[in-house]
C-alpha cells in the first residue's frame, strides 16, 4: 500500500512539473483569439481603403475620358505639325549637306595631315635609330678605352 502511495504522489508530481499541456493549449488559444481579432481588424480597415479608391476612380475616370476626347484632335494636329518642320529640317540638311563646298577641302586638308604626321613619326623614329646607335658607339669605345686603362697601354693626358 505504501508503494502505491509512493506511486500516487510520484504520479502527481510528475504531471506538475513535466506535463505543460493544458498550460499550452490555454496560451495557443488565447494567441488564437488575439490574432483572429487583429487580422480581421486589418482587413476590414484594408476593404475600407480599396472601396475608398474604387469610389474615387469611378469619379475620376469619367473626368478623364471627356478631358482626353476634348484634346485628342489638339494633340494630333500638333503632331502633325511638328512632323513637318522635322521632315521640313531634315530636307535642308540633306541639302546643306550635299553642297557643301567646304567639305571636300576639310577632307583633303585631314589627309595631308594625317601623311604630314606619319612622315614626322617615321622621321622621329629614324632619329631614334640613330641615336641608339651612336650611344653604342660611345659605349663601345668607353668600355674599350677602359681596358686599355686597365692594361696600362694608354696613360692619362
Amino acid at each position: 500500500m505504501a508503494s502505491e502511495g509512493v506511486v500516487k504522489d510520484v504520479g502527481e508530481i510528475h504531471a506538475r512539473l513535466l506535463d505543460h499541456r493544458p498550460v499550452v493549449q490555454g496560451e495557443i488559444k488565447c494567441f488564437i483569439r488575439e490574432f483572429e481579432g487583429k487580422r480581421n481588424h486589418r482587413e476590414e480597415d484594408r476593404l475600407e481603403a480599396v472601396l475608398g479608391h474604387a469610389q474615387q476612380m469611378g469619379q475620376t475616370i469619367p473626368t478623364c475620358t471627356r478631358l482626353m476626347e476634348d484634346n485628342v484632335t489638339q494633340v494630333t494636329a500638333n503632331l502633325s505639325v511638328a512632323t513637318s518642320m522635322c521632315e521640313k529640317i531634315s530636307e535642308t540638311e540633306e541639302k546643306l549637306a550635299k553642297a557643301d563646298p567646304l567639305k571636300d577641302r576639310r577632307e583633303e586638308r585631314k589627309q595631308e595631315w594625317d601623311a604630314f604626321m606619319s612622315d614626322q613619326f617615321g622621321r622621329s623614329a629614324e632619329v631614334d635609330r640613330e641615336h641608339e646607335i651612336l650611344c653604342d658607339k660611345i659605349r663601345e669605345q668607353h668600355r674599350l678605352k677602359e681596358e686599355l686603362l686597365k692594361e696600362g697601354k694608354v696613360s692619362l693626358p
